[in-house]
C-alpha cells in the first residue's frame, strides 16, 4: 500500500420518486471528490436510484434513468477525476432479478466488477438477490475490497474481504439509526461493529452513509467515517448534512493474530446440519431461564484462595456463573484446582478462570468448573504462544451452554463463531491483557452471534446481551466485581429484523477461503 486519500461521499437520502434530484446531488458530491484529490470514492448503499425501492422493477418508475445511462454518468466522473469509484446502485439483471450491488469503476472509467450484497436485511428480501462472492481489486497504490451495510454485521464477510487480500474495506452502507435528537442518530454499525472490523482484520474501513429519511419512516445515521487498522475512528461526518469525508490512507503496522483455519471448519458445514440449528428447535420456557453472571477483573497472580473466597461472596449473591480475568501463575497451578472443585462443589454454580503460564513454551489456559465436571481448555490463538489443538468446548450448565474464550481467542472473529454454531448460548472470556478495544470486541461477539458475552479482564469487565448492549460493566479502576441477569432463551433468538437471522441467513457454501 502506498498513501492515498479516500473520500466517502455522505449524501441526503431521496425517495425513488426523486431520483432525478438525487443522481444530480451525487454527481456534485463526486465532482468534490475529484477537486478534492481523491483516489478512492464511495457511495452509499443503492445510492441510485434509491435503497427504498418499494419493488424490484425500480428502473421502470417514472422519472428513474435506465440503469445504463446512470452506470455511464459515474463512469464518466471516474475518468474526468481518475480515481477508483464504488458505486452503491440497484443492479437489474438479465433474469428479472435485482442485486444490491457495489459497482467498481476503474480511473479509465471501466467497469472492473461488481459487489453484491450478500447479508440482506429486513426488507431487502423483498426485492434483492443475494451475492456470495467477496472481490478484491487492485487499484495499484491499495487492493480494496467492498460490502454492504449489514453485510457488517457478518464476521465472515468482511474476514473473507480481508483473506482474499484487502488493505482497505469499503462500506457502501444505509445505517439504520436513532436518537432523541438529529445530531444523536447513530447505530450499533458505526458505534462499535465496524471499528472491530476494522481491528480484527488489520484493515482501513471507509464508510460512506446517507443522512435524512426515505418513505418518512427509514432514518439514517450519516456518520460516514475512516476507522484505522487499530480501530479508531480517525474522521467522521455529522449527521445531518451532505459531506465529503476525505482521509489520507497510509500504511499501519499491525500485529495480527494468527489464523488457523483448520479449527473453523464449522463455518462452512450445511446450515441444516449444525448444532446450534438443531438447538433453536427445541422447546424452552423463558421464565423458568433467568440466571445471574458476574464479572470479576484480573488482579495479581493466580491465587486458589483469593479465588475461592471471591466466588463464594459472589454465591451468596445469587451468581451462577462467575468469570475471572486472566493472570499470570506458574507452572504447577494446577495444584490448585481441586481446592476451586470442592468449593464449587460445596456451594454450586460455575467458575471460569484463565492462567498465563510462563517459559519455555508459554501458553494460556482457560477451566470451567461446575459441581459435576471440569473442563481445561488450552488457548488455540494468541501471538508468541504455544498453542492447543482443540477448540474449546461448549459445556451444558444450569445457566445455559456455556463456551470458553481465553485471551485473544476472542479477537479471531471465526473462533467465537464457531462457538454460536456449535451452539453456545454465554461466551466466557478470560483476557489478559486489558486495551481500548476489548469491551467493543466483547459487543461484537455478542451481536454478530446473538449470544451472551461475559469478558473479563485486569482492571475491568463487561457483561453483553445477544443484541450487543452491555448489561453491566466494571467501573474504571475500582476492581469490583459486577453481575447482570441473563436468559438463555434471548440467545436463542437469532433474528436481527423481520426476515434477517444470525445464523440462518449465513452462506457457509461462501466461506471456503476461511477454511482454506
Amino acid at each position: 500500500m502506498r498513501p492515498f486519500t479516500v473520500a466517502c461521499c455522505q449524501v441526503r437520502a431521496f425517495d425513488i420518486e426523486d431520483a432525478e434530484e438525487n443522481l444530480q446531488n451525487l454527481l456534485r458530491a463526486l465532482d468534490e471528490a475529484g477537486e478534492a484529490g481523491a483516489r478512492l470514492v464511495a457511495l452509499p448503499e443503492c445510492a441510485y436510484p434509491a435503497y427504498y425501492l418499494r419493488d424490484s422493477n425500480p428502473f421502470a418508475r417514472p422519472g428513474v434513468r435506465p440503469f445504463d445511462e446512470a452506470v455511464a454518468l459515474f463512469a464518466a466522473k471516474a475518468r474526468e477525476h481518475g480515481y477508483w469509484l464504488a458505486a452503491g446502485m440497484a443492479v437489474p439483471l438479465a433474469d428479472g432479478s435485482v442485486t444490491n450491488s457495489a459497482v467498481i469503476f476503474d480511473p479509465g472509467g471501466e467497469v472492473r466488477g461488481r459487489y453484491d450484497k450478500t447479508f440482506l436485511w429486513h426488507f431487502d428480501n423483498a426485492w434483492f438477490t443475494p451475492g456470495g462472492r467477496f472481490p478484491v481489486f487492485d487499484a495499484g497504490f491499495c487492493r480494496f475490497g467492498a460490502l454492504i451495510c449489514a453485510d457488517g454485521r457478518q464476521p465472515e464477510i468482511a474476514r473473507s474481504l480481508a483473506v482474499n487480500g484487502a488493505e482497505v474495506i469499503l462500506d457502501l452502507t444505509a445505517w439504520v439509526s436513532w436518537g432523541r435528537t438529529v445530531p444523536e442518530l447513530s447505530t450499533t454499525q458505526c458505534e462499535y461493529l465496524m471499528p472491530v472490523r476494522a481491528f480484527e482484520n488489520g484493515a482501513w474501513v471507509a464508510a460512506a452513509d446517507k443522512w435524512g429519511c426515505e418513505d418518512g419512516t427509514i432514518v439514517y445515521a450519516g456518520r460516514s467515517c475512516v476507522i484505522d487498522p487499530l480501530g479508531t475512528v480517525r474522521v467522521c461526518a455529522p449527521s445531518d448534512r451532505d459531506a465529503v469525508v476525505l482521509f489520507e490512507i497510509e500504511p499501519v503496522a499491525v500485529e495480527a493474530v494468527p489464523r488457523r483455519p483448520a479449527l473453523y471448519g464449522r463455518l462452512t458445514e450445511a446450515t441444516e446440519t449444525l448444532p446450534v440449528t438443531a438447538l433453536l428447535e427445541e422447546p424452552l420456557v423463558p421464565s423458568r431461564e433467568n440466571r445471574r453472571v458476574a464479572v470479576v477483573p484480573g488482579e495479581g497472580v493466580f491465587d486458589p484462595a483469593a479465588l475461592v473466597a471471591r466466588y463464594a461472596a459472589l454465591r451468596r449473591q445469587d451468581a451462577d456463573l462467575v468469570v475471572f480475568g486472566g493472570v499470570p501463575a506458574t507452572e504447577g497451578w494446577k495444584q490448585g484446582l481441586p481446592r476451586i472443585e470442592e468449593a464449587v462443589r460445596g456451594h454450586g454454580g460455575a467458575a471460569a478462570f484463565a492462567v498465563a503460564v510462563d517459559g519455555a513454551a508459554p501458553r494460556q489456559e482457560m477451566a470451567l468448573v461446575t459441581p459435576s465436571q471440569t473442563w481445561l481448555h488450552q488457548a488455540t490463538h494468541g501471538r508468541g504462544l504455544a498453542a492447543g489443538e482443540l477448540n474449546a468446548p461448549v459445556a451444558e450448565t444450569p445457566t445455559g451452554r456455556v463456551a470458553l474464550l481465553c485471551g485473544e481467542e476472542g479477537l479471531v472473529p471465526e473462533v467465537a463463531r464457531c462457538l454460536a454454531l456449535e451452539g453456545a448460548e454465554i461466551i466466557a472470556w478470560s483476557v489478559f491483557s486489558p486495551g481500548a478495544m476489548a469491551e467493543p470486541v466483547a459487543r461484537t461477539r455478542s451481536d454478530e452471534n446473538r449470544v451472551y458475552v461475559a469478558a473479563a479482564w485486569p482492571g475491568g469487565g463487561v457483561i453483553t446481551a445477544p443484541t450487543g448492549a452491555p448489561l453491566t460493566a466494571v467501573p474504571a479502576e475500582t476492581g469490583v466485581a459486577m453481575a447482570a441477569q441473563v436468559n438463555r432463551a434471548l440467545a436463542r433468538w437469532k433474528d436481527m429484523a423481520p426476515g434477517t437471522n444470525a445464523i440462518l441467513d449465513r452462506m457457509p457454501a461462501a466461506y471456503r477461503a476461511l477454511v482454506e
